[in-house]
This record gives structure tokens, C-alpha cells and sequence, in this order.
């Protein structure tokens, strides 16, 4: 496999994946770590959920530990900024960072509630787009979703608008039902959630544990017949 069809599908497999006291729906302040291996290289992730007076700050850091250190780096991350009040998770600010040897991708996006606007800049490139009330990005996904977990309010099947760099995608989140799997840190009860896309062929699931008030221990990237699997490998409450 080429190289760089290979660091863009572990790039890709890393996407997809309240006030001073946070709300009793979200989950405690913490980092967890995540290693996924393919091909003899390793992905190490880092997911991080922090919270401020009136803000949900969280934070995703990957890098390829392996041979293909040789060509390059090969790093990412994203960063969220969420409100957290009566109106539900509102995105503020997305922030996404992507370096491979060849290119590299840096993309910038504030939210204009009032206006329903998304104003950003890609690489130096501005963008704008409409957004409705609601629209999430990746990490916010996974944050809606614990919310929703802990309360008891999701959805066998929920639509969620996205925004993906500089454009907005729409994505059909399924609850696959219950699961007991065994991690790192032992033997657990999970929820199963997959996020399809027929028309690519790609489909993303999550596996939360209640035990961990519903952090991911598990993330599987499907795609052309393969499946990438990122297991969580130990975390750390704040």
C-alpha cells in the first residue's frame, strides 16, 4: 500500500473519531489514550475534555509512531469550544490542524449564532456557510452522544449536521445495541453507536462505557473491506 494512501486513511480514522461546574449529563473532566496499529506503524491518540466558566473545551492529538516516522511527521488535531447552557451543546469555536510530509492543512472556524453563520479560513482561505441549530462538529458529535447516554434520551437513529473543514456533511448516527468488550482496563459494558456513509462506503462506530460515565473505550474505521480499530489504553479523570 502506498504511503500516503495509507497515512490518509489512519489520518481519516482519527476523525471519525456548562458553566464552573458542568452539568450532571456531561462527564467528568479527564484524558484518555487510544493506540490503534497498522501495517507495523502505531497511531497514539490523546482526547481530552476540560471544562471553563460557561465552556466545554476538548482536544484530540494523533501522531504514526513506526517506519513512516522515516518520511515524516504525520500529526493532527482538532479542538472544540462548546457552550453548554438551556439551549443545549452549541459549538463556538472548531479548530483542525493536519501536518504529512507532502502537505499540510490548517482550518480555523468561529459560529455566528445570531447570524447562523460559520465564518472560517482554510489554509489562508476564507469560508462561509449557513448552519442550522444544531450543527456539531466531530468532537462535539462525541460529546452530544454522552450527553445523551448518560440521560437516556438517544436516538435508535439520529441525523446530525457536521462541520467538516470548509463544508457541511449530514450523517445518520445508529445505535447498534449493547456490547461487553474487553480493554485495557478490563471487561466492559458498552453502548455501540455506528455512523454510516453508504454513498462512500465508510462507516465509523463508537463503542461508550457506562462505567467510565461513557467515554469511548473502542472507535472502528471501515472502509474498502478493512477495518482500522482504535482501543482506548488507559485515562486519566482531571
Amino acid at each position: 500500500m502506498a504511503w500516503n494512501t495509507l497515512s490518509t486513511r489512519l489520518a481519516l480514522f482519527i476523525l471519525l473519531l456548562g458553566a464552573g461546574t458542568p452539568a450532571l449529563a456531561m462527564p467528568p473532566a479527564h484524558t484518555a489514550f487510544y493506540e490503534a496499529v497498522a501495517y507495523g506503524n502505531t497511531l497514539k491518540t490523546r482526547s481530552t475534555v476540560n471544562y471553563e466558566p460557561g465552556l466545554v473545551r476538548m482536544s484530540l492529538d494523533a501522531r504514526i509512531v513506526g517506519f513512516l516516522r522515516i518520511l515524516g511527521r504525520f500529526e493532527m488535531s482538532r479542538e472544540s469550544i462548546l457552550s453548554n447552557g438551556p439551549e443545549g451543546l452549541r459549538l463556538l469555536e472548531s479548530h483542525h490542524s493536519e501536518t504529512q510530509p507532502r502537505r499540510s492543512r490548517e482550518v480555523h472556524t468561529r459560529f455566528d449564532w445570531d447570524a447562523h453563520l460559520a465564518r472560517g479560513v482554510q489554509n489562508g482561505n476564507p469560508f462561509e456557510l449557513e448552519v442550522q441549530d444544531g450543527t456539531l462538529d466531530y468532537l462535539s458529535v462525541l460529546m452530544m452522544l454522552m450527553q445523551e447516554l448518560r440521560t437516556g434520551s438517544v436516538e435508535a437513529r439520529e441525523t446530525v449536521e457536521v462541520v467538516e473543514r470548509h463544508r457541511l456533511r449530514t450523517y445518520t448516527l445508529i445505535r447498534e445495541g449493547n456490547e461487553r468488550l474487553q480493554t485495557d482496563l478490563g471487561r466492559l459494558d458498552t453502548v455501540k453507536i455506528t455512523r454510516r456513509d453508504e454513498e462512500r462506503g465508510i462507516a465509523l462506530s463508537a463503542w461508550f462505557a457506562p462505567e467510565l460515565h461513557y467515554i469511548p473505550v473502542r472507535f472502528d474505521y471501515e472502509a474498502d473491506g478493512r477495518v482500522y480499530a482504535l482501543r482506548i489504553t488507559g485515562v486519566e479523570w482531571h
